[in-house]
């Protein structure tokens, strides 16, 4: 968002016309529209009377991000991400506990296999929908992101299949070890294709 775009938010979210604002910032309303329109930036001798008007730190007016904005999208990220994982969390100790208690009354294990295959498929429409509907990021750093996810969505799958199915309890904590590996190549590999560095 460029300083035309934000003056213009900025006046709208107050209700002023261009020239109510440019009768308080002692300015033509002809200037304000070419702020807005992004013909011509404020003086130097303008921006802390903005901010001030505006009531916005002149860190947050001249920086191209939107910082409230950002700052919203963390929040929202942070709300999908903990419900994701406690719906998550929940569906896990549900299989869990149906299994053991259908053992225990000796129920046939392809029902059990079954209802630990739902569980399982539950939960990875849960993270698919959750990767899926995350607010838009740059196109290369999604890109490198979404690789990330996939695998670490397979290598969830893959542990639950050879831990449940299988039993192969003493070996499936060597398929989370294996996808961390595999998720670093990928982000080595597009690091050094030029990619934007991810955290």
């Amino acid at each position: 968002m460029n300083i035309g775009e934000k003056i213009y938010n900025l006046r709208k979210k107050k209700n002023l016309s261009q020239e109510q604002l440019a009768s308080e910032l002692n300015v033509s309303r002809q200037t304000i529209s070419k702020w807005e329109t992004g013909e011509s930036n404020p003086d130097i001798d303008k921006i802390v009377p903005l901010c001030n008007f505006f009531e916005i730190s002149t860190d947050e007016f001249l920086k191209e991000k939107d910082i409230v904005y950002e700052q919203k999208l963390t929040k929202e990220k942070r709300k999908n991400k903990a419900l994701t994982l406690s719906l998550c969390l929940v569906i896990f100790g549900v299989i869990v506990i149906l299994a053991i208690l259908l053992e225990e009354a000796q129920v046939n294990e392809e029902i059990i296999g079954s209802v630990i295959m739902l569980g399982i498929t539950l939960i990875g429409v849960l993270l698919i929908y959750y990767f899926v509907s995350t607010p838009k990021e740059p196109k290369e750093e999604k890109k490198g992101k979404i690789i990330s996810k996939i695998i670490f969505l397979i290598t969830m799958i893959i542990y639950f299949l050879v831990s449940f199915i299988w039993s192969a309890w003493a070996y499936s904590w060597l398929i989370f070890i294996v996808g961390i590996l595999v998720i670093q190549v990928v982000k080595l590999i597009h690091l050094l294709k030029g990619g934007p560095n991810e955290k």
